[in-house]
């Protein structure tokens, strides 16, 4: 990624914040379809709306990353 200045860090899930966590969780709900909607996913988790879109760009799972 030429011009890419973002740094990506392999780290341990537990050493992170709780809404980074469950931003991740509320992800992976969207995409096995078993949250239809964002409101769904992050009442599912447990949290805000705001939190999830706050960290939403930044979150991946470690097999997503390439």
């Amino acid at each position: 990624m030429a011009g890419d200045n973002h740094k990506y860090y392999l780290v341990e899930g537990t050493i992170l914040p709780e809404a980074v966590r469950k931003t991740a969780e509320a992800k992976e709900l969207l995409a096995r379809s078993e949250a239809a909607t964002v409101n769904e996913a992050v009442a599912i988790v447990g949290i805000s709306r705001s939190a999830y879109y706050k960290y939403k760009d930044g979150v991946f799972p470690f097999n997503a990353v390439s």
